[in-house]
């Protein structure tokens, strides 16, 4: 047997396909040249799901003459991105790629210029879109819109459209794509708006279906009260919102009566102001909490009724004292999953005490430094004798030294991404306090040879071992 050659091309596709599914693109790009079954197999749709044909037309002519070769291809690309300059020309380059794919691209994402007439006759042409992206970052000086009417934006088809993200940074670039938002709208189930101004009329949409919103830059900051409410007052089935800009308490007050069933809610208090709980208490369903920055938990919350449906919280502190996080931890009873993120310069293992101390149900423990460039040392993970339950511990950006380190029966996931002075002797006294871990991930700055990850995976035989590159170490 040892002088026969194993014949790889009798193998059945899909053993061949899983084979590639192992190996990184540049690998498969490789393999696709042995042969045309290869060829076919490496680029699969499997794998093209995660691949995106970008389209440059800000310069036309070079993409002009990778037409013929994408005619020639069979591959079928899912995904596709393309920055458009404004000309009729581009326009035209861009529908004979698209029509190319249009059965298969399900994700459609644009930056630069399409007006209202060029936007629905894309979208008419993908038959199986599912997802579109608009970023309209680019100067537009076109001059106004012709009439609803006249585009017959109300014939407009695309059924299977369900995730709009819309980046706007003008108000003429709000007019162009209004008429499409407003014809979508009644079938989406994911909405991501972004503005640097208000320039979408928030009151004139109706989202009843959709169940997850993202809404960035200025958009809720308008004095129309009214606008707000009626938008919010439209979602009848919202179960995610994520609000990555400063968020005012009318805001919040109107998202949390208008929308009472979120179970993911995402935002940040304006600086030094204090987190709302009494409007957050209307959440009964609340899952998840993804707070911004925060600096203080004042006495007066704690008058507020305790969110026992959360379980996940998320959060920056700065300069937070204990009392804070106690405060916290009364308001948060039952949460069991946290990632901190530490700011400015409060002290690492001061932080972690503090959670360890009032969180002690956690399961799930992520500690990163907000400003990754600083660094910062835990010296001993003695604290986490407080963590009895804990199963998933992450330090990112962080150096983490194993000093004292408590035994833990339940812990199963491990991520160090700067392990300093990590010896051999550390990796083994980590499998004797760890006995059930089933992943471990150690960071550039190690000192363990391949000899010592051996000698722990003979310890744990269940326990996968991933090493990062160390020129990995400035990309974490």
């Amino acid at each position: 047997m040892d002088s026969e050659v194993f014949p790889i091309q009798g193998l059945p596709d899909e053993v061949l396909e899983h084979i590639f599914s192992f190996l990184p693109l540049s690998d498969r790009k490789s393999a696709s040249l042995v042969c045309t079954k290869w060829e076919n197999l490496a680029f699969s749709r499997r794998f093209l799901r995660k691949v995106v044909l970008e389209i440059q037309l800000e310069y036309p002519d070079p993409m002009l003459y990778q037409v013929p070769f994408l005619r020639r291809s069979k591959r079928r690309y899912v995904n596709v991105f393309a920055v458009i300059y404004r000309s009729n020309f581009c326009f035209k380059i861009l529908m004979m790629i698209l029509e190319l794919f249009a059965a298969d691209v399900e994700s459609f994402h644009y930056l630069g210029h399409l007006d209202t007439k060029q936007l629905s006759t894309v979208l008419s042409r993908l038959s199986n879109l599912q997802q579109l992206t608009v970023g309209c970052n680019m100067d537009d000086t076109s001059p106004p819109l012709d009439s609803l009417k006249e585009l017959q934006i109300e014939s407009l088809d695309a059924p299977n459209v369900t995730q709009l993200g819309i980046r706007l940074s003008a108000p003429a670039e709000a007019r162009n794509i209004l008429p499409v938002m407003r014809r979508l709208a009644p079938q989406l189930k994911n909405v991501d708006l972004h503005s640097t101004g208000y320039f979408i009329p928030l009151g004139q949409l109706q989202f009843p279906k959709a169940e997850v919103l993202n809404i960035g830059g200025r958009l809720c900051e308008t004095e129309n009260i009214r606008a707000l409410r009626t938008f919010f007052a439209g979602f009848k089935l919202l179960k995610e919102v994520r609000l990555d800009s400063s968020m005012q308490e009318i805001a919040l007050d109107l998202i949390t009566s208008e929308c009472p069933s979120i179970e993911l809610l995402e935002f940040n208090c304006p600086r030094f102001h204090p987190i709302p709980f009494h409007l957050l208490g209307r959440l009964k369903y609340l899952k998840t909490l993804r707070l911004g920055e925060v600096h203080d938990v004042p006495d007066i919350s704690l008058e507020c009724s305790p969110m026992v449906s959360v379980k996940t919280l998320s959060l920056e502190l700065s300069d937070c004292e204990e009392s804070s996080i106690e405060r916290l931890r009364h308001l948060l009873p039952n949460v069991i999953a946290i990632d901190v993120a530490l700011r400015d310069e409060w002290y690492t293992e001061k932080g972690l005490r503090h959670i360890c101390q009032n969180f002690r149900g956690l399961q799930r423990l992520k500690i990163s430094d907000r400003d990754s460039w600083l660094i910062r040392r835990i010296n001993s993970l003695r604290v986490l004798q407080h963590l009895e339950h804990l199963e998933e511990l992450t330090f990112m950006f962080i150096r983490t030294r194993i000093i004292e380190i408590p035994p833990n029966v339940h812990l199963k996931r491990f991520v160090m991404h700067y392990p300093e002075q990590l010896s051999n002797d550390d990796l083994l006294e980590l499998a004797r306090q760890y006995p059930n871990l089933r992943y471990l991930q150690l960071g550039p700055k190690r000192q363990v040879t391949s000899e010592g990850i051996e000698a722990f995976k003979s310890l744990l035989v269940n326990c996968a071992v991933h090493c990062d590159n160390p020129s990995s170490e400035w990309g974490l």
